[in-house]
């Protein structure tokens, strides 16, 4: 008499083909950004004006296709169909003064270009001598499918590594699209500041290009970010139905871990110099806990500037925003010339 399996034939498929999905998007990507993240071309911007903005700036909605084509042609289909999330959309309060330019990357459900103005202290920048431009992550805001006020990063990030890799290839192909623009608009500099899902994204893009990429960055801050996609699905997935029937499919957090290091910040080095690179974290953020922002800080060789409060409770947050704001002003900017943008 034959053993009884474990688990079924359908649950030993997700394995291999998550197992499957991790080798293809590690084949050569790791350690060459290059291959899974290239460079976008020029964008075709429809510039829309809003109004007056804080402190004399104008209010410009931005929209542009977003021409990026998924790594694996397995996702290409599944991109394809979500035509609303084709089109980049960001937000810019300008000078029109040629200033440095901070890109700020909102968390998971938002995009909502109201909230992010309060939630990232806009005028803060402004009266310090920034231009601010918030970019709207892909599936979030105008860019996700779907009706009703929950839609919002509904689909990005998920367990479901096709659909979340692609989504991160795609976020920094956008966003290096919206730094050219900027930069061909007069920008001296380009920044990003970013929080949870955003922070991630930040510390990704630093990772992928630099200042000297046109399409790259020349400072990035982190606030409460994520640095292992993995490692957090599987923390808070630990008593759910999902992680019960992943651990009986055989599916481990390494690979789960592995699935996503295509994207993870601290699978290559930072593009961007160590004395331009910043982490600020909460003390008591249960949501990406404070490992995460230890992780990331210490693949950078930085130390984490920590607040006391959380993830939504930022209780403290402004001092360590005003030593980063400070220690850049040391570095040069705002005031720092404009300098000539290199293309890739």
């Amino acid at each position: 008499m034959a053993p009884k399996r474990a688990h079924g034939p359908e649950l030993d498929d997700v394995r291999i083909r998550l197992i499957s999905l991790a080798a293809a998007y590690g084949d050569g990507t790791l350690g060459q950004p290059s291959r899974f993240f290239p460079a976008p071309d020029e964008p075709v911007v429809r510039v829309t004006p809003v109004g007056d903005g804080p402190l004399g700036t104008q209010v410009v909605d931005l929209a542009y296709p977003s021409d990026y084509t998924p790594f694996l042609a397995a996702a290409r289909e599944l991109h394809q169909r979500a035509t609303v999330n084709l089109t980049a959309h960001a937000r810019w309060w300008t000078s029109g003064r040629g200033r440095p330019t901070l890109v700020l990357l909102h968390g998971w459900g938002g995009g909502n270009h109201w909230v992010t103005e309060r939630t990232f202290a806009v005028s803060y920048w402004l009266r310090h001598g920034y231009d601010v431009a918030a970019f709207v992550l892909p599936f979030h805001g105008e860019r996700a499918p779907g009706t009703g006020a929950l839609r919002s990063g509904a689909l990005f990030p998920s367990p479901n590594p096709l659909r979340t890799n692609e989504a991160f290839g795609q976020a920094i192909h956008d966003l290096r699209a919206l730094a050219r623009f900027l930069r061909g608009r007069g920008a001296s500099a380009i920044g990003a500041l970013g929080m949870s899902l955003g922070g991630y994204t930040t510390a990704l893009w630093a990772s992928v290009a630099g200042p000297d990429d046109i399409g790259g960055l020349d400072f990035a801050v982190a606030m409460i970010p994520a640095v292992s996609f993995g490692r957090l699905m599987w923390r808070h997935g630990e008593h759910s139905p999902e992680r019960v029937r992943a651990a009986r499919a055989g599916i481990t957090e390494e690979l789960l871990v592995e699935a996503f290091a295509v994207h993870t910040p601290t699978t290559r080095p930072a593009r961007v110099p160590r004395d331009r690179l910043f982490v600020i974290a909460g003390r008591g953020d249960r949501i990406t806990p404070p490992e995460h922002a230890e992780a990331l800080a210490a693949h950078w060789g930085v130390p984490v500037r920590w607040f006391d409060g959380g993830h939504l409770a930022q209780i403290g947050r402004g001092d360590a925003i005003r030593d980063v704001r400070r220690e850049l002003g040391q570095a040069g900017w705002p005031g720092r010339a404009p300098r000539m943008a290199r293309r890739p």
